[in-house]
Formats: structure tokens, sequence, C-alpha cells
């Protein structure tokens, strides 16, 4: 699944591997970030109304769409830039709200606070792992900065930290089945500006155990950007977005090989946000 302008909003489409494409909201509403259950054979996205922006889920073939939340929604620095998860074989979808953490359950009922940073950070995206005890968290200040990529238990304890109050832009956030490994982008440049505009962002696999890190984007274009990176069903892959650092050019999805030479491939054109289950 993926995301893809058409006259000034966001349209979910999905698509198979041959390349066929299936529209799945109207491109007269805003809908973006969609995100597959596969247990409950689901779709969960985010979709805006005027000011507002809620979570939905709709059936695979676009009919049956929900509006999950009500009174408290998603929401921090960027819209954009927000994320959320819905585990495997889980009723919970796991959203953030500035400085806080919430569940709430696929019906629109049982919200929850989960957690809620201690420095007052805001909480930008979330990968759960419930079997597992784990949440993967990326926090960043008011402008998107000072970001730090970590993951606690349940109890908020802290268990690993790949990145650590450091300057520049991150994006996408994917840990794997086991929960050894997790799976992010980081602009690698360092730069900060108004408009959030990346120069070198790149892709990383960040092992728990034995805290170490490594680059999966060395071969990168240069004066691109690799953004929104998530496994494949079986890890042996990521699917990311790949556009000029410009930051008005076309979007375009790809995925690399995870082996020795970490093959890329374009999978489809104008398209961000992407999904793989």
């Amino acid at each position: 699944m993926f995301t893809r302008e058409i006259d000034g909003n966001n349209v979910l489409f999905s698509a198979d591997q041959d390349g066929m494409e299936f529209q799945l909201t109207s491109q007269t509403m805003n809908s973006f970030r969609a995100r597959r259950n596969v247990a409950a054979n689901k779709i969960a996205y985010l979709q805006t109304n005027g000011a507002q922006t809620d979570i939905y889920t709709m059936n695979r073939d676009g009919s049956g769409k929900f509006k999950v939340t009500s009174t408290l929604k998603p929401n921090g620095f960027n819209l954009n830039e927000l994320n959320f998860s819905w585990p495997e074989n889980s009723d919970k979808i796991y959203f953030p709200s500035f400085d806080k953490l919430y569940s709430i359950n696929s019906n629109g009922q049982g919200l929850e606070l989960v957690y809620q940073t201690t420095d007052g950070a805001f909480i930008s995206e979330v990968d759960v792992n419930e079997s597992l005890n784990r949440i993967a968290l990326k926090t960043n200040n008011q402008n998107g900065y000072d970001i730090n990529i970590f993951v606690i238990d349940f109890n908020g304890d802290l268990i690993a930290t790949a990145l650590d109050g450091v300057a520049g832009a991150a994006s996408g956030l994917n840990l794997s089945f086991d929960g050894q490994n997790l799976l992010y982008s980081y602009d690698v440049s360092a730069n900060q500006n108004a408009t959030y505009r990346r120069l070198n962002s790149r892709a990383f696999i960040y092992n728990i155990p034995d805290d170490t890190t490594t680059d999966v984007s060395e071969d990168k274009p240069g004066g691109t950007n690799d953004l929104d990176v998530r496994f494949s069903p079986n890890e042996a892959e990521i699917i990311f977005v790949n556009t000029s650092n410009d930051g008005i050019s076309q979007k375009n999805i790809w995925k690399i090989t995870l082996n020795d030479t970490n093959t890329r491939v374009q999978l489809f054109s104008n398209g961000f946000m992407p999904d793989w289950e």
C-alpha cells in the first residue's frame, strides 16, 4: 500500500508485485499513512477533515470505512511525519498525541494512556510488538529535531537506544518480527531548517542485542533521500521512498534486497508512505 497525491489530496492505493494498482480512498478526501493488519483483514489509515485528523479503518477493497478516534486524536509537530502502529494479532491501535502514546481498540472503545515522555518531547512515530513486550519510539522537539529513537517495554523501562538527542531529521520506524532489529532512516547531514528538508537521509538497521548499526543505503544516488522505511513480510527486503533532496521532486517507492550487494529496484512511481504486508 502507498499514498499518492491527486488534485491536492492524499489518496490511498494498494498494489501487487506485478504493479497492478487499486484506488482505495476518494480523491476528494485527504487520506494517508495506511497500515494493514493481516489478522483483522483490515487497513488502518489517517484522514483529515478540516483541521482534524482521525484514525480510520476499512476493508481491503476500500469498503466499510469506520472512524476509530473521536475526542482524542493523533497529533504532533507535523501530521505528515506522524505514524501509528497496529500490531499483528492485536485489536489495539497505538498512536501518539504530542508527548503521550495511547492505545485504542479498533472499534473506537478502550482508549488508554500507554506512555508519556519524561522530558516533554513529542512522540512522532511508534511501532509495537505486543508479544515481545516492546515499543519502539521516535521522539523530537516541537520543530521535529533533537531526535531520539529507542525501545521500551510496556512498563516504560528502557531496553535499547538507537539515536540519542541527535541533530537532523529521521523518519520511518519498524521493528523486526523477533524484536532484535530496528529499521529507521536518518539524515546524516544533521541539517536543520524551517521546512524540514533533508539532505542525505539514509536507511539503517540497528541490532538491539549487539548495539550495532548498519547503513543499508550504500548505493543511494547522490543528492537523494531514502525515507519511510519498512521491512518486507519475510524481512529479506525493505521498502522505502527515494526522492531528490530538493524537497519538491516526485517521490518513488523502491525496495532493497538485504544481501551483500543490497540491490535497489524501483517498484512504483509517484508514491510515498509505503506499507508491505
